[in-house]
């Protein structure tokens, strides 16, 4: 394996960490969006904010 510089090991140190944010912070949204975006089953209540809200 070859030697990476200092500049580049901190480059992808700060890669991973934006990854591990994104995956973080954008994992139960992105759900979230997908199941609105598909909609209900048949058979079943189309989904709302409100309904998240208080169930």
């Amino acid at each position: 394996m070859s030697k990476l510089s200092k500049e580049s090991k901190q480059r992808l140190q700060q890669l991973f960490r934006c990854g591990q944010f994104t995956l973080r912070w954008g994992f139960i949204p992105t759900i979230l969006y997908l199941g609105f975006k598909r909609g209900a089953d048949p058979g079943m209540p189309e989904p709302n904010i409100l309904s998240l809200l208080w169930g």
